[in-house]
């Protein structure tokens, strides 16, 4: 065990709000002047420019993707920038349709259109990622940025190769450890990044190596951050000397792998383990010691000669345990195991491409210990999906469909002598999704796309057999054993417009479900024990059960990038990211809780040879649409104020054969108060997103 002890990184409190807002606009508008001169007395690097793909600002993600790709990717120097943050739902934030729960900068899973926990996938190298970050808001789910090589948002057709129930969408992570194509020599990447705000220095490097035939892999990451900078002005119950208390984290984590390739088949294997320590904003008393150890196997063969041209075979086993210190003794041990399997397919027929096959998980989670609102369960699910693309004149196309059949069975009061879970218990699905999507090129830069899909999915063991106080939500949680599947029904139709360095994408969706499942607040209160108790009294805890019902959610996304002026090499581009949704609960007419308001982001993007600054401002409107359970109210909207240098370069050293980035940014540079309206309502105004703050970041690439 080790402490959150303050590190040297803390020490930056010294300087004042002001000495650090001017330095930083300093030291960024000097440096971007002295890189126009150093570029027009010597050049590109004596002429030679490294290829790192665009730069992540050029391209700002697209709300729609195509049928048979992803809605968004993240990868190169786009994932880069991102890595600086602690999860993956801050590595999201802010990205078309995207929020994220933040429970502080330690628990912070994403949110895609409104949805969050079980309607949104996490995958790990296409399988599963077995955590418990869905169960509650201040568990963190084991996937540090710094371990990614490539992020993938999927909806519609791709989404059900993964996922029925995620109608929100699939989250597809991947650390490359795995080598599916024949390795030759030596490749990887080393990056270091620090952020005065969050007190926070970060470190990872990667290393792939083969001769043609093995392949071996090896990458690994630390990160230590302090209490974070509060933003001026904030005087809340977790201000302390200028911090939020008890928001320290310090993660690390690695992962080692093996493959035999060749031209038509590979094997291998890898193991990766990740342990993250750290603060619970709404108790200072609390930290969580989480640690996930992931084993993965997969193999393929391709280019076969028959009706099937590729079989794929994956598999993984996950042993995840989450630990919730008080004053540093063990109170509640969270615990999840379990097993995925994926057997794919792919062929062609009807003038499509298929991808078919079945996928079976299985993992048994318990919660013992003082926080004991979960009985220990168990969860079966095995489904099969066919997901089939191609292209005929002018149109693309891609049409999926999944069946599952899922088992959840409580252990009841049998293991864990907790009266109030009751007998033991199983209930039994067999929930069924469909998607078609269609883009249609009517001039040679724009396309029109549409798509339909219905999803399906069991409730989760949580929705189905909670019952207990929950520290993280601060409210007395009930689950309702009779729940019925959750359905949805969404219609998305969007336009797409690419002209050279030109781009624009728009989406308008609705979604429409009978059976929301949804924790909601009843008015009524019970003591820890399960008693009513009036609402009046101190140590009452507000009821809140998992109901279904009728929800709508509709929406408008938009991405797009111009350029606006072009001279002696100069190079001038505006870029627009917005998003607005309206969340119903059509049963009382209540809005859906936890809900991002109107969202814009405008941006001046400049551009020389290898340099490139931008300046942001972030906007939200104030969300006024809550429930009336939700205790902190009404969420003030916010302007903020970001501006990023960045720079490609080739270091001396490496003979050509090394490129690098390195980037430095001012984040929220006029102090403004903000306040994520995701967030849950009992942790909202304990949390605000940090104050002004210095980052920067180098990368190498060999």
């Amino acid at each position: 065990m080790y402490s959150l002890s303050r590190s040297p990184l803390n020490q930056h409190a010294a300087f004042s709000s002001a000495g650090l807002f001017c330095f930083g606009m300093a030291l960024f508008f000097t440096v971007a002047s002295a890189a126009i001169a150093d570029d027009q007395i010597n050049g590109s690097i004596n002429g030679q420019t490294t290829d790192l793909g665009e730069i992540a600002i050029q391209a700002p993600a697209t709300v729609i993707g195509m049928p048979g790709a992803p809605t968004i990717v993240l990868d190169g120097p786009a994932l880069f920038e991102r890595q600086g943050a602690s999860t993956l739902g801050g590595l999201l934030d802010g990205l078309p349709g995207l929020s994220s729960t933040w429970y502080g900068p330690n628990s912070n899973r994403p949110v895609i259109r409104g949805l969050d926990a079980h309607r949104v996938g996490i995958f790990s190298n296409g399988l599963p990622a077995l955590d418990a970050s869905a169960v509650s808001y201040d568990h963190n789910a084991p996937v540090n940025p710094l371990s990614l090589d490539r992020v993938e948002i999927l909806r519609g057709p791709q989404a059900l190769l993964y996922s029925g129930g995620a109608a929100g969408g699939v989250i597809k992570t991947d650390n490359s450890a795995i080598a599916m194509q024949p390795v030759e020599g030596v490749s990887g990447r080393a990056q270091l990044q620090g952020d005065m705000g969050y007190g926070r220095t970060s470190s990872a490097a990667s290393v792939d190596a083969g001769n043609g035939l093995y392949a071996l892999h090896l990458d690994g990451f630390l990160q230590n951050s302090g209490n974070y900078n509060a933003p001026d002005g904030y005087a809340g119950p977790s201000l302390d000397s200028g911090k939020i208390r008890n928001s320290a984290d310090r993660q690390r984590g690695g992962t080692v792998g093996f493959s035999l390739t060749g031209t038509d088949s590979s094997i291998g294997f890898s193991i990766g383990q990740s342990r993250d320590y750290y603060g619970v904003i709404v108790d200072p008393a609390t930290r969580i010691d989480m640690r996930s150890t992931q084993y993965d196997f997969k193999a393929q063969q391709r280019n076969l000669s028959g009706f099937v041209q590729q079989v794929t075979l994956e598999a993984n086993h996950t042993d995840y345990q989450h630990q919730e210190l008080d004053d540093g003794v063990p109170a509640t041990t969270f615990k999840n195991k379990g097993n995925s399997l994926r057997f794919a397919l792919q062929s062609e027929l009807m003038g499509l491409n298929w991808q078919y096959g079945l996928q079976y998980s299985q993992f048994d989670f318990s919660a013992l210990g003082d926080e004991g609102f979960l009985p220990k369960t168990h969860t079966r699910n095995i489904g099969g999906f066919a997901v089939g693309e191609g292209t005929r004149g002018a149109w693309s196309y891609s049409v999926g469909a999944r069946v599952e059949r899922v088992r959840v069975q409580s252990d009841g009061a049998g293991t864990t002598g907790v009266d109030r879970f009751g007998t033991p218990d199983s209930r039994t699905f067999t929930p069924a999704s469909a998607s078609l999507s269609l883009a249609y090129q009517f001039l040679p830069q724009w396309h029109v796309i549409g798509q339909l899909s219905h999803n399906e999915r069991a409730p989760a063991f949580d929705e189905l057999y909670a019952n207990g106080p929950h520290d993280a939500t601060g409210a007395y949680e009930l689950g309702n054993a009779n729940l019925k599947t959750e359905r949805s029904n969404t219609v998305e139709v969007g336009l797409r417009w690419q002209h050279e360095k030109a781009q624009f994408s728009t989406t308008a969706y609705l979604s429409d479900y009978q059976n929301y499942i949804g924790l909601l607040g009843t008015d009524r209160c019970r003591d820890e024990d399960g008693g009513a108790i009036s609402c009046t009294n101190a140590d009452a805890l507000p009821e809140y059960d998992y109901s279904g019902v009728r929800a709508r959610i509709y929406g408008v996304e938009l991405s797009g990038l111009w350029p606006v002026l072009s001279h002696q090499g100069h190079a001038i581009d505006v870029r627009v990211v917005a998003d607005v949704l309206h969340a119903q609960n059509r049963s009382d007419g209540e809005p859906l809780p936890r809900i991002a308001p109107l969202t814009v982001t405008p941006a001046l993007q400049w551009h020389y040879g290898l340099w490139s600054a931008q300046l942001e401002v972030p906007m939200a409107a104030r969300q006024t649409r809550v429930p009336a359970t939700d205790s902190a109210g009404e969420t003030p909207g916010y302007v903020m104020v970001n501006a990023r240098l960045t720079r490609q370069f080739t270091p001396p050293f490496g003979e050509g054969r090394v490129g690098g980035q390195w980037y430095v940014a001012l984040s929220n540079l006029t102090d403004r108060t903000v306040y994520s309206a995701s967030s849950i309502d009992t942790l909202r105004l304990l949390a605000p997103k940090p104050g002004r703050s210095l980052s920067a970041g180098v990368q190498l690439l060999f």
